[in-house]
């Protein structure tokens, strides 16, 4: 799960529990990995990987599954909320509370028990491969027209981006992820509060636009051995190269989300440190 994804499903979340009314002193988060539970602070929200409650744990608090899967073997003392995760119950399983389905279908295996069972959405909707496609491609879209328009006005932008990304990785990079981490927090901890959340949803449209002009900076220097006269076009060519190398770089085992994560984070670095690309970085020189 990358960085962007793991911020809106925790904002979700945390709206989710805002409008549920639940007001709770700590949150445990899944992000991926396999993890069994047999006592939760007071809330669980599961963003990704798997979340087990084996047989023998009677778990207190509300459990929020906005992705990933959710598996309960045991007894769940609060509700669970069910958000386009995969959520199962097995025969042993036991919701004191609500179980309350937004978006999903969960299964409920003979025998299993529920408070009771509310249904905002009948039935899961999944989308198609086409769907799919066309979602990603609207995304390179995005970014081939923000490479293309940058360039076109202001290339000396990308410039400065891109000799970022190149000369200083290490620098990029360090900068990229303290300040994802940071912000992570800071959107999550902004989102706990219903005055704040407006500013945390802005946190969030944020994050996207800077990773999306980190993208473009990697299509500009793309571009440039693009055999493409002109700048604009070679920038916007670039980005969908970019793109599609991005997108198979996250099919490699194991490695791949990672490797994903730590090229968007250089990208990201990047741009900050150059103040979007309007100052050129130069390191500090420490006096001998």
């Amino acid at each position: 799960m990358n960085p962007i994804e793991l911020a809106l499903s925790l904002v979700l979340a945390v709206l989710l529990i805002s409008a549920f009314g639940g007001e709770p002193a700590t949150l445990q988060v899944v992000a991926d990995g396999s993890h069994e539970f047999e006592t939760v602070p007071d809330a669980l929200v599961v963003a990704g990987g798997e979340a087990t409650v084996p047989g023998n744990a009677s778990v207190e608090g509300s459990v929020y599954a906005v992705g990933g899967t959710l598996a309960v073997d045991g007894r769940v003392e609060g509700d669970v909320v069910q958000v386009g995760a995969n959520v199962s119950l097995t025969e042993n399983a036991s919701v004191t509370g609500v179980l309350r389905v937004l978006a999903g279908d969960p299964v409920l295996e003979p025998g299993a028990t529920v408070g009771r069972l509310e249904r905002l959405e009948p039935t899961a909707t999944d989308r198609g491969p086409v769907a799919a496609v066309a979602t990603r491609l609207l995304q390179w879209v995005v970014v081939a027209a923000l490479a293309a328009g940058v360039a076109r006005r202001r290339p000396d932008l990308l410039d400065n981006v891109g000799a970022a990304t190149t000369d200083h990785p290490l620098v990029s990079g360090v900068v990229g992820a303290l300040t994802a981490t940071t912000a992570l927090a800071l959107v999550v901890f902004m989102a706990l509060t219903l005055v704040l959340i407006p500013v945390s949803l802005l946190g969030v449209l944020a994050g996207i636009a800077c990773v999306t002009y980190a993208y473009a900076g990697f299509g500009s220097l793309i571009g440039r051995h693009l055999p493409v006269d002109r700048p604009d076009l070679a920038a916007a060519a670039g980005s969908v190269v970019f793109m599609f190398g991005l997108d198979l770089l996250g099919l490699v085992p194991l490695v791949g989300g990672t490797l994903q994560v730590a090229v968007t984070v250089v990208g990201v670095g990047a741009v900050l440190v150059t103040y979007l690309g309007f100052s050129r970085f130069e390191p500090v020189e420490l006096p001998a």
